[in-house]
């Protein structure tokens, strides 16, 4: 059984990794005057959903629909106005004049979840590629202990402990990023690109907010 599901989940029909096949990276949203460009950085969330997959496609479906629907809000906010927001920054900044950011299915409070799933995946990598080595469910339970179990309720906390049993082993894990052709090391180096770029975005995210005394 466990095989097939190795099978499938390497089955991306192609020799490359997750990795590098991923088209919108977080690299392209960056601007120069340290904002984050509002459709480049949601191409790039919505390019990592899948990366739950790999994880664990039942079990992760709650975070994957929390995601897409964060992304979805964002989206329809910056359509209002797309030669206003070009920027993250932008939209929270006319929500902030507005006094509209704890207004239910607000762009601030959207943006608020997405970061904070994000900063699950960007923990849960830098664990993963640790030297350790540690067992993913280790990096999971760790990556989710940082960063969203704070936020969340009892029940949504029994959601995430029966997911990170979920994950699969390291071989596997790696043999579904890697492709046919890129063994562990490739797979970590490959890690270790999209990392550094998803980190400047969400630590320019973290920053704006902390500045605003959104996050809280």
């Amino acid at each position: 059984h466990t095989h097939t599901h190795t099978h499938t989940m390497a089955a991306t029909g192609s020799d490359q990794g997750f990795f590098e096949q991923v088209q919108h990276r977080f690299a392209a949203a960056s601007s120069e005057d340290g904002q984050v460009a509002t459709e480049p950085f949601l191409d790039a969330c919505a390019d990592i959903v899948p990366f739950f997959d790999v994880l664990g496609a039942t079990a992760f479906s709650p975070v994957k629909s929390d995601i897409n629907g964060n992304i979805k809000k964002l989206r329809g906010k910056f359509s209002d106005n797309p030669s206003q927001f070009t920027t993250l920054q932008k939209m929270v900044d006319s929500e902030i004049a507005a006094k509209t950011t704890t207004k239910s299915g607000s762009a601030t409070d959207a943006l608020l979840w997405l970061k904070r799933a994000l900063s699950f995946i960007r923990v849960f990598l830098s664990e993963v590629v640790n030297p350790s080595k540690q067992a993913l469910t280790a990096c999971a339970t760790k990556a989710y202990e940082q960063t969203l179990r704070k936020y969340h309720n009892f029940l949504v906390r029994g959601i995430f402990s029966l997911a990170m049993k979920a994950v699969p082993t390291r071989e596997n894990f790696f043999k579904a990023l890697g492709g046919t052709k890129t063994d562990e090391a490739g797979v970590t180096a490959q890690i270790n690109v999209y990392l550094a770029e998803m980190t400047e975005q969400l630590n320019a995210i973290d920053l704006f907010y902390a500045q605003n005394q959104l996050d809280s």
